[in-house]
């Protein structure tokens, strides 16, 4: 996560990164010159020389990946970068706010590290971290604030945290918002409910711990197997 939020404040926010990192003269350990180090600097994000040359290595690459023919640092110079949105969702007339990466005039630009930048690995955990949810959410808050039925497209710029460190540009589709959309819908109405009746349910439970037939130990591995089988 820290590495994500340098990369954010290399590429999207580099005027701000002055103030808001400090680069330690050295290799991060846990010696007392590193700690102290940290503790002066307590109110910043704190960075090693190689994690900040690695982050500005992303961030150089980001900028020059191309996008509809131009590079991605063209349309970020283009956009109000960290725009927050204030909304009252129709619905439920929950009061919402969101924190745009890039809002740019035509487009929802959101920047992710990731571990897989390819369309299908991205997708994956897309879902699991609910990317989706997400991405229908800014989506609907860009519509209220500028009077509009139809939203941008919201791309995704997926950069890989290890080398080579590839950046793909991944447009939201129809079903991956309508999953999304789902999500939403279904968090929000469950936070007025709660709202409304000052009850909140948790997860917890009282019950018997079992596993199921795929968890379970087998003395049947592979090596024991081969074993069993040599000659």
């Amino acid at each position: 996560m820290d590495f994500g939020t340098l990369v954010h404040l290399l590429f999207l926010q580099p005027r701000a990164a002055a103030q808001e990192l400090a680069v330690y003269p050295g290799v991060a350990d846990r010696t007392s010159t590193f700690t102290d180090f940290e503790a002066a600097h307590c109110d910043r994000l704190v960075v090693d020389e190689p994690t900040f040359a690695r982050g500005r290595r992303v961030a150089e690459k980001l900028a020059a990946t191309k996008y509809k023919g131009r590079p991605l640092q063209r349309f970020i110079d283009e956009s109000v970068t960290e725009a927050t949105i204030y909304f009252t969702e129709p619905v439920t007339r929950l009061r919402m706010r969101v924190r745009i990466d890039a809002y740019h005039p035509d487009i929802t630009f959101d920047l992710k590290s990731t571990r897989h930048a390819s369309m299908r690995l991205f997708s994956r955990d897309a879902v699991d971290m609910d990317y989706d949810l997400q991405a229908y959410m800014y989506s609907l808050a860009r519509c209220m604030y500028e009077g509009r039925t139809t939203a941008p497209p919201f791309v995704f710029i997926a950069a890989e945290s290890t080398a080579p460190h590839s950046v793909s540009t991944l447009e939201a589709g129809e079903n991956f918002m309508g999953n999304g959309a789902l999500k939403f819908k279904a968090c929000a109405a469950a936070f007025k409910a709660c709202t409304d009746t000052g009850l909140w349910p948790d997860l917890g439970t009282d019950s018997v711990l079992e596993l199921e037939p795929w968890h379970q130990f087998s003395t049947k591995t592979g090596w024991q197997m081969g074993l069993a089988t040599a000659p």
